[in-house]
């Protein structure tokens, strides 16, 4: 079983959902965990024993979603992911009226709430200004060929 304290309460809060759930594919998934971090079925059943009570498992998950919180609080978006808010991430503003960021709030996000506001944000603009600006670029070619036809009259 992995000693290290930093897995300690997520692995228990696991073990405690793949004993106690009735969703199958939330018992897989949290076995399929649980093997990555090392643990056998035999472990996992004894760990899961000694869990029993209720009590542990809610210690065990908040300290898990502690953690969590804590981890979250620190992460960004790549580079990937930059890209496709800047560009698509007003589209889907404007279109569903669900910009993401309550849900970043809601889960501590504080980083990626902040890239996510500013990348809406210019994103926006940068969309807006390219509309006009190619609706201008139009209109003087527009305007130009009309003027041409003009002078050859």
């Amino acid at each position: 079983m992995t000693n290290s304290k930093v897995h300690k309460d997520e692995i228990d809060w696991l073990i405690s959902i793949a004993s106690t759930t009735e969703d199958i594919e939330l018992r897989n998934e949290s076995l399929k965990k649980l093997k990555s971090f090392g643990l056998t079925e035999l472990q996992i059943k004894e760990r899961s024993k000694e869990l029993g009570s209720g009590e542990k498992q809610k210690q065990a998950f908040e300290k898990a979603w502690k953690k969590q919180a804590e981890k979250n609080a620190l992460e960004n978006y790549s580079l990937i992911e930059k890209i496709k808010i800047f560009l698509f991430g007003p589209y889907e503003l404007f279109k569903h009226l669900n910009s993401g960021l309550t849900e970043l709030k809601d889960f501590n996000y504080k980083i990626k709430l902040r890239q996510r506001l500013v990348l809406l944000m210019v994103g926006t603009l940068f969309w807006i200004l390219l509309i006009i600006s190619t609706y201008k670029y139009y209109e003087y070619q527009r305007s130009q060929e009309i003027e041409k036809l003009e002078l050859e009259e």
